[in-house]
């Protein structure tokens, strides 16, 4: 977890990719109430707040949340599951899985989703930031060559199956796109070859919303 807020507070190039995907996603607006599931030790949380958001993070680690807590003290951080959240129906206005969703089971996942749908208000968003299973490294990782799997990703999905998963638990797709990763040189090349092949779409980026006029 700690290496998780090291690498936010360094800005390495990976965490700047990262930012930027999510705050296109989600687009946050100063007074949004949002929430990061599976906040780990809380960088989402704390970028969005830097942006004027209300922001909260839950995740079921404990050693997460302790984390979180240290690192900023300001902000709320709840120990829950994803799965089942411990907030009221139409709470928050933006919520956001940022490379959470390939860690869960497929039950899991779509418990996740109805429970989003429930704690979004009418045309909130749940932001979902996820590896591409059919881009070249994760094949390679896939294989076992050269690369390493994480092992905790038990659930890489593709774009399509994702978008799925969101209609059945009742959003409707605002945004579907693939984002290039943060290697130098590399990303020239995804730059052009993502244009025609799953090959070179390092990170699937959606925005689902709770249907409804925002209140």
């Amino acid at each position: 977890m700690a290496s998780h807020g090291d690498k936010y507070e360094q800005r390495t190039a990976w965490t700047r990719m990262r930012l930027a995907n999510i705050e296109e996603l989600v687009d946050p607006q100063p007074g949004d109430r949002v929430l990061d599931l599976g906040c780990a030790a809380g960088s989402i949380a704390h970028f969005f707040s830097t942006l004027g958001c209300e922001a909260v993070g839950c995740d079921d680690a404990p050693t997460a949340i302790v984390e979180a807590r240290r690192r900023y003290p300001a902000l709320r951080f709840d120990q829950a599951d994803c799965s089942n959240l411990p907030y009221d129906d139409e709470s928050f206005d933006k919520l956001v899985a940022a490379d959470l969703t390939e860690h869960l089971e497929d039950s899991v996942l779509e418990r996740m989703t109805r429970e989003s749908f429930r704690v979004l208000r009418a045309g909130g968003t749940l932001a979902i930031h996820t590896p591409n299973p059919r881009h070249i490294i994760e094949r390679l990782k896939a294989r076992g060559f050269l690369l390493e799997q994480n092992p905790t990703h038990i659930g890489l999905r593709t774009r399509e199956d994702l978008e799925s998963r969101l209609r059945r638990a009742g959003f409707v797709i605002d945004l579907s796109l693939w984002r290039r990763s943060f290697i130098p040189g590399f990303r020239s090349l995804e730059a052009i070859g993502g244009r025609f092949t799953e090959l070179f779409r390092y990170r699937i980026c959606i925005r689902a919303r709770r249907p409804g006029a925002a209140a």
